[in-house]
């Protein structure tokens, strides 16, 4: 009885083990799904998932094997062939009349035999080839165009991530904004309901107090709406499942203090640096080396070669008795083009063309690129400005909802001043926010112009 007894505490203590140990591991597991996400860790998500990139890695690759075989060109050419050819009828040599006399008249003879082998080994090597050379030159203008690409690709990404994480922040701040205001309208309810109770506020006071906290639902609602399709806007962008949970480690004022001020010297750099304007002129390269290809195919081109046969004639397949003969050559090829239908003149005129329209699109982008640094800066100057005045206005807001609610108390204010103060203060909050999330998006669009990735 006793052993039953002890085994069967033994159980009730495995199993408590287990169950404890299942729990933990299930609450690790759920510590674990919850994502800590601030900016950097967003940035970093979305780059590695980002298609594009990945996509430009391994055309980076192709255009890289492509630049090696032409390379490839420049290197010494060599095969190898081999003919059997079976002289159904052979050739024949025709003899002049004095030499047919003494053959009997015979004015042609055969020649060869029924059975031809021959191997041949043949090499050859550019010596000149500019068309080549300008080839291999504009490969690796293709690899720099790739990998800019890439970068305007990781930049625009870097520019979608930003805007949907501070989308984010904004509505996470104007929640909590509101949800502060609502738990004002409901004490100044609490209070209200109290002293009607007492007879010493009026039923009016009652109904405004009631009325103001009804007002501020729907909007409280559409905050926590508008929260939730951010957040799942930023879990689109980054290619997070829906169910992802997410704790947002930053706030909007973590970026208060993050201020550009750009020099002309800064943004004359800067605009270098854009990618937009890096790619034209990879293009205009790109054109250039494909002008050179075509004005090279006027130059001449030279090349050594050389070759090795080795063959044989028979009249039948005893290989054995066969007796083969070795010849070789070796010699310069000069090539001089002289007039091929004027195609490669017209040809040269159409890139003269396209490389007229590239340098104009060039000076048109660099205006535009200009306006949109301007544009900017101004919205981050006025957006600045709105968040000193915002600022200001918060904190008078808030001394004047103090004072409003003071004299509400003790009977010298009206519920009217003490709702028109709290909304006051409510809208000075949501200023604040919105002029600062104004600018950090005019920020995000500066540094996207600027190339910052």
């Amino acid at each position: 009885m006793r052993k039953k007894f002890l085994q069967r505490v033994g159980n009730l203590s495995m199993f408590l083990c287990l169950l404890g140990f299942s729990h933990a591991t299930f609450a690790q597991q759920e510590k674990d799904s919850i994502l800590n996400l601030d900016l950097a860790t967003a940035l970093k998500i979305a780059h590695d998932n980002n298609p594009t990139i990945k996509i430009a890695e391994l055309e980076i690759q192709r255009v890289d094997y492509s630049k090696k075989e032409a390379l490839g060109n420049l290197l010494p050419s060599l095969s190898a062939s081999g003919q059997y050819t079976n002289n159904i009828m052979k050739s024949v040599m025709f003899m002049p009349e004095s030499f047919s006399q003494m053959m009997g008249g015979q004015k042609y003879m055969e020649i060869g035999y029924k059975n031809s082998y021959t191997g041949t080994v043949s090499a050859a090597l550019p010596l000149v080839n500019f068309s080549l050379w300008e080839q291999i030159k504009s490969k690796q203008c293709e690899i720099d165009l790739i990998l800019e690409q890439a970068r305007a690709s990781k930049i625009d990404m870097t520019k979608q991530v930003k805007d949907a994480y501070f989308a984010v922040l904004l509505a996470k701040n104007s929640l909590k904004v509101l949800e502060r205001s609502i738990n004002n309208a409901k004490e100044t309810l609490k209070t209200t309901e109290a002293g009607f109770e007492q007879g010493v506020v009026s039923e009016y006071d009652l109904i405004r107090a009631k009325v103001q906290v009804n007002n501020l639902n729907p909007s409280y609602i559409a905050a926590k709406n508008g929260l939730e399709l951010a957040i799942l806007q930023l879990k689109m962008i980054l290619s997070l499942p829906q169910e992802q949970e997410i704790v947002f480690l930053e706030n909007l004022e973590d970026f208060s203090d993050r201020i550009v001020s750009l020099t002309d010297a800064e943004s004359e750099r800067a605009v270098n640096n854009n990618s937009e304007l890096r790619q034209l002129d990879l293009n205009i390269m790109s054109l250039q080396h494909s002008l050179k290809m075509v004005n090279s195919q006027h130059l001449p081109s030279l090349s050594a070669f050389g070759q090795y046969a080795y063959q044989t004639q028979a009249e039948d397949f005893r290989f054995s008795e066969y007796n083969w003969v070795g010849s070789a050559a070796v010699g310069l090829q000069l090539s001089i083009p002289i007039f091929n239908g004027r195609t490669v003149v017209n040809k040269a005129k159409q890139l003269k063309i396209s490389l007229q329209e590239l340098q104009l699109q060039k000076q048109y982008a660099s205006d535009g690129i200009d306006l949109q640094i301007q544009a900017a800066i101004n919205n981050m100057k006025a957006a600045q400005e709105q968040l000193s005045v915002n600022k200001d206005a918060i904190s008078q807001a808030e001394r004047g909802y103090e004072i409003a609610k003071v004299r509400y108390q003790t009977g010298s204010g009206t519920i009217l001043e003490l709702n028109d103060s709290e909304l006051s203060m409510t809208q000075a909050n949501l200023n604040y926010q919105q002029s600062l999330y104004d600018f950090l998006t005019a920020q995000t669009n500066l540094e996207k112009v600027l190339g910052r990735e």
